[in-house]
């Protein structure tokens, strides 16, 4: 999380960095930005809680709640921000590493309201910008153009996407991102 004033808006705002959009870049943008006077930047870890993520139910912890902010983030297409989460927690692997965890794992990771350290990478994108009830927040929401845009037909089968599109269906369509029901699909929305 970064919060910040703006000089010239006279704003204040606070951007939440949901883990694998960009964030590093985005803060870097934010903070290079002469308008920009940096109130505070959370980074690092402090009691197991990775506090460059923070998400909006846990916010108030760190912010003063008396000052009206104004929130915006970056989001991904899923299916992309999945692949660049895998290896970047797991960097040795390869293709057929990551088929596996989709298959086996990624199912059974659980995304609760501890916001688990060990998978933050993997956590749904809505649970960083929604409020308790699951509700989007007033959020401007801008998408990021992945610096890596992946084939995903070199990582899923059909199958995989099934998984991918369970785990994250909140992400698709709280965020407008188009769901593949199978590789083929995925194929003629390319010719597009």
């Amino acid at each position: 999380m970064l919060i910040w004033y703006n000089t010239r808006r006279m704003d204040k705002n606070i951007f939440i960095h949901i883990p694998k959009n960009g964030g590093k870049y985005i803060r870097d943008k934010i903070k290079k930005n002469k308008e920009n006077k940096i109130i505070k930047g959370y980074w690092g870890v402090k009691g197991g809680f990775d506090l460059a993520h923070i998400p909006y139910v846990k916010r108030e912890k760190y912010i003063d709640k008396r000052v009206k902010y104004k929130y915006i983030t970056y989001s991904r297409d899923p299916y992309d921000r999945l692949i660049s989460a895998y290896f970047y927690k797991n960097r040795e692997n390869g293709r057929e590493d990551f088929k596996k965890f989709c298959k086996e794992e990624l199912r059974e990771l659980v995304f609760n309201n501890t916001y688990d350290r060990s998978i933050i990478h993997y956590y749904p994108q809505y649970l960083f910008i929604c409020n308790r009830k699951e509700e989007k927040i007033d959020i401007k929401i801008k998408r990021i153009n992945a610096p890596k845009k992946y084939d995903i037909e070199k990582y899923y089968d059909d199958d995989m996407l099934k998984v991918v599109n369970d785990v994250y269906k909140q992400d698709f369509k709280k965020l407008n991102y188009k769901m593949f029901g199978s590789i083929i699909e995925w194929r003629k929305s390319e010719q597009l």
